[in-house]
């Protein structure tokens, strides 16, 4: 019994040895990391970033970075977007936001401007009062996709002289309690969209800056 103890034991040796030896040339290899620029991918900014709009190019870095490594940290707040009564977009979730010079900030919670009149874009500054922003809150929208069940990440971007544009499933609600999901859209801020909360191109007829006099 003992010899057949000792044999067991030696085959399980052996056995043991020869997967270590089979093992371990993938330790030996050299650790191939894909360069982040190389990945396929149709939102990705190419070479010629600079080209483009500071804020497009940072928001394509946003989408690399959550595609390739992804990002840890999220706290349990699902998107959402309430659209309050004459006042601004109150915005949570696990949000980055994204300005129109390429800069970048973390934020679980934003207020942001919607009548175009705040000195302080994109954030609400009450200039919505002073200006006597007329927009009631409501909109007439079917739901498109689930509301987000989960938390995820939202970028929201900060178009020069135009919308917010965002990505990631979002949960948008009016004044009356009206909803509709979408993972991405854009959103006016000049106050003149004629489909508020979203945007119909009214920026550019209305001449909207998004920066004030003198911010440049």
């Amino acid at each position: 019994m003992e010899d057949a103890f000792k044999n067991h034991r030696r085959r399980l040796e052996e056995l043991r040895s020869q997967g270590e030896a089979r093992r371990k040339p993938l330790f030996d290899e050299p650790v191939h990391k894909p360069d982040q620029e190389s990945i396929n991918d149709p939102e990705q900014s190419s070479p010629r970033d600079y080209s483009l709009p500071r804020s497009k190019a940072a928001f394509n870095r946003w989408l690399r970075l959550r595609r390739t490594k992804g990002r840890k940290g999220l706290v349990n707040i699902l998107n959402e977007a309430l659209v309050s009564q004459f006042g601004p977009l109150e915005i949570k979730g696990n949000i980055t936001l994204i300005h129109e010079d390429g800069s970048t900030e973390l934020a679980n919670r934003l207020s942001l401007c919607r009548c175009g009149h705040s000195r302080n874009k994109p954030f609400c500054d009450g200039q919505h009062l002073e200006a006597e922003f007329a927009d009631p809150g409501r909109f007439n929208h079917a739901m498109e996709t689930p509301a987000p069940l989960r938390p995820a990440y939202l970028a929201v971007t900060c178009e020069e002289d135009g919308p917010l544009s965002f990505e990631g499933r979002m949960r948008i609600v009016d004044y009356l309690g009206q909803e509709c999901a979408k993972p991405r859209g854009k959103l006016c801020r000049c106050g003149q969209s004629a489909n508020k909360p979203f945007c119909d191109g009214a920026h550019e007829r209305s001449n909207f800056k998004s920066f004030n006099a003198g911010e440049k």
